[in-house]
């Protein structure tokens, strides 16, 4: 096992803890910042990537395997935007170190939400192995499977905030 290996291994697990409760919790929603998470995993995923794969080493199975997983994360993520639960909060709460977010809703997707999220990282994993079997170098990287995870986050943010801005309209 490589150090690459165990250091992924590692990140997938602390994805799935952090993600994982997130989904079973109620939560208070901001949406501003809910757009952080996925902007900051693309961000040091691209970093690593750049770091990590040149571009002569490329190969179309190495993009077909990337394009498809981000593919697939962006509609499982839309999806769990899609099933997640509203409720208003009893009072506003202001969110953050600085208290300026003020959350009017609060929101979880459930045990649904969870299912679908470990089903992202089953696939995460089955694809990485068949992909190292086939001769893909690029889905190993840990720069793609920060993205495929913010690819994910970015799409049930998406469909988040728009549900969000129906419910409030119907509640106005």
């Amino acid at each position: 096992m490589t150090v690459q290996t165990l250091g992924n291994a590692v990140l997938i697990l602390l994805l799935i803890g952090w993600v994982g409760y997130k989904q079973l919790v109620w939560r208070p929603v901001v949406v501003a910042r809910m757009w952080r998470g996925p902007a900051i995993l693309a961000i040091i995923g691209a970093v690593l990537l750049v770091q990590q794969v040149k571009p002569t080493e490329l190969t179309a199975l190495d993009l077909a395997i990337v394009v498809g997983e981000i593919l697939l994360s962006l509609g499982v993520g839309a999806w769990m935007g899609a099933i997640a639960h509203f409720r208003p909060l009893a009072q506003p709460m202001a969110t953050g170190k600085d208290g300026r977010d003020i959350a009017e809703y609060e929101s979880r997707t459930g045990v649904l939400g969870l299912l679908l999220w470990v089903g992202v990282i089953v696939v995460r994993v089955g694809v990485d192995v068949v992909a190292a079997q086939a001769g893909s170098h690029l889905a190993a990287a840990t720069g793609i499977i920060l993205l495929v995870f913010a690819a994910n986050r970015a799409a049930r943010t998406a469909v988040f905030a728009a549900r969000l801005d129906r419910h409030r309209a119907l509640a106005a």
